[in-house]
């Protein structure tokens, strides 16, 4: 029970601002498929050598057809989640706001740079198994088990900090 820390405008403002973020984000990145998935296509290219063709409300394709780097392929969602682990998880309790605020934006540009890593992991893992009959069976699988890594990666990472500074 002594955890219980009171329900004060500088526990409250960084919760709810980070929900905001949140809705903000996945609207915006949403909004515009070809320049969300742009550095998806760029980091693609640099690794694969292969060149992509945008089309409107699918998505980036291979020039020859092997595979379409799609909406879904964003992250946006494994970005929210990764954000929110980090903002609700971590965020010190007895913190002033401007530290909580500070910490908010460096969690969220953490977990922007993390999604888009483990994204394009996510789809180079996949690259080999386009041509296979069953390939969407396989991606999916690849894609629940790194996102499920990539997870609890990030928790045991943030725990791991947050005991190190509470050691100091």
């Amino acid at each position: 029970m002594d955890r219980f820390v009171p329900l004060r405008r500088n526990n409250v403002v960084p919760y709810a601002l980070s929900l905001l973020l949140c809705t903000a984000s996945y609207i915006v990145l949403n909004s515009n498929l070809a320049l969300a998935l742009l550095p998806h296509k760029i980091m693609l290219e640099f690794l694969f050598n292969f060149s992509f063709v945008f089309i409107e409300d699918v998505g980036y394709r291979q020039t020859n057809g092997l595979f379409i780097i799609a909406k879904n392929c964003m992250g946006v969602l494994l970005f929210i989640n990764l954000f929110l682990i980090m903002v609700f998880g971590f965020l010190p309790q007895g913190a002033e706001i401007k530290q909580k605020i500070t910490l908010l934006v460096k969690y969220y540009f953490e977990a922007m740079f993390l999604a888009f890593a483990v994204t394009v992991f996510r789809i180079s893992a996949s690259v080999p198994f386009c041509t296979w009959e069953k390939f969407h069976l396989i991606h999916n699988i690849i894609s629940l088990g790194i996102y499920f890594m990539a997870g609890l990666a990030l928790y045991f990472v943030m725990d791991r900090r947050r005991a190190a500074l509470w050691k100091r």
